[in-house]
């Protein structure tokens, strides 16, 4: 399938996997879903859980160490991932199945699945892993899960395509970016009603919001810039001009810097919270994609489609720390490390 910009369901393989060829004959000898190689060191925490499309798998990095320590065989061309703040479960969306699977934070083995319409892409869950959060990009919809038994709870009609999702500080409102509406849906987690609905760009995607609770910041894919929003007051605030084909949104826990992946330059233009200009225009992995900051503030990871890959940048210096191979198609849509913004 030829992906469309900032579309769901890229299947090709990167340019980067002649790399890993070894890798990936090691990861297609793991023919059984839930199927781990490797296994969880002692006392390491937290995880970095990344989505390998094209690998039909899961890494999952040591944060410690900077060292994959596991790879679990999925189906389905995983792509989207949530992890609460304890890390006890990882969810993760399989769009070529049409469900979400769900691994053990300790153990990484798949303990459970659950249908999630025609076309699951984005998803998030809650601080306590209560309830999931899924984007249905074909049914236009936001599907929210008991995170215990995974049974349905309700069914949110949002805006066309909807792609990133997010939920706020205190868990008390979800938002997700509707790529053919260009437009934010805010939903009340307790009525799970719409209660806001706010213009971006063209084509949003990934989108942030900091722990403050005051602004989200989401990538527009079509005319490469990136909206930020006054969610109290439900309107957007600036556009900031970034580099081709913006995709995800990452914010530090302390609000002052957003961190926006570029997938058509190779770069990670970093936002400066204050003056709401970018700052820095980091090279990094080819096509990347997924961005999360560590709990700690003080690192940020990237999965990089092309060259499958997750590239550590420092927070504060700007420095890139390392580059730690993954699978083929590293794409880790959305909150992958536990804790994590």
């Amino acid at each position: 399938m030829t992906p469309r910009p900032g579309g769901p369901f890229p299947h090709e393989p990167g340019r980067g996997a002649r790399k890993r060829i070894a890798a990936a004959a090691l990861a297609a000898l793991s023919v059984a879903a839930g199927l781990v190689l490797g296994g969880p060191p002692a006392d390491a925490a937290p995880y970095a859980f990344v989505t390998n499309q094209s690998a039909d798998s899961v890494s999952v990095i040591d944060t410690a160490d900077g060292a994959v320590v596991a790879t679990v065989t999925v189906k389905s061309k995983p792509a989207g991932v949530a992890v609460p703040a304890d890390g006890s479960r990882v969810f993760v969306t399989n769009p070529d199945s049409r469900d979400v699977a769900v691994l053990d934070g300790k153990t990484f083995k798949i303990i459970g699945r659950f249908p999630a319409g025609q076309g699951p892409l984005g998803l998030a869950v809650d601080s306590k892993g209560d309830r999931v959060y899924v984007a249905d990009w074909f049914e236009h919809t936001l599907r929210v899960i008991d995170g215990h038994t995974l049974k349905d709870i309700a069914t949110v009609q949002v805006g066309k395509a909807p792609s990133g999702v997010v939920v706020g500080p205190g868990d008390t409102r979800i938002y997700v970016a509707n790529r053919d509406s260009n437009t934010v849906s805010v939903v009340d987690a307790k009525t799970l009603k719409v209660i806001g609905t706010i213009p971006t760009g063209r084509r949003p995607f990934g989108l942030d919001v900091d722990r403050q609770g005051k602004r989200v910041y989401v990538a527009n894919v079509m005319d490469d810039s990136v909206t930020v929003m006054d969610v109290e007051h439900f309107k957007p605030i600036a556009t900031i001009p970034v580099k081709s084909m913006p995709y995800d949104v990452a914010v530090t826990p302390d609000g002052k810097r957003a961190f926006v992946t570029n997938q058509h330059d190779d770069t990670v233009s970093v936002i400066d919270a204050d003056t709401l200009k970018v700052i820095a225009t980091l090279d990094v992995g080819e096509y990347p994609e997924g961005v999360t900051v560590h709990p700690d503030g003080r690192s940020v990871y990237v999965a990089n489609w092309f060259s499958n890959e997750v590239t550590v940048i420092d927070a504060n210096t700007l420095e890139i720390t390392k580059r730690i191979e993954t699978g083929d198609g590293s794409r880790a849509f959305g909150r992958f490390i536990a804790g994590g913004s």
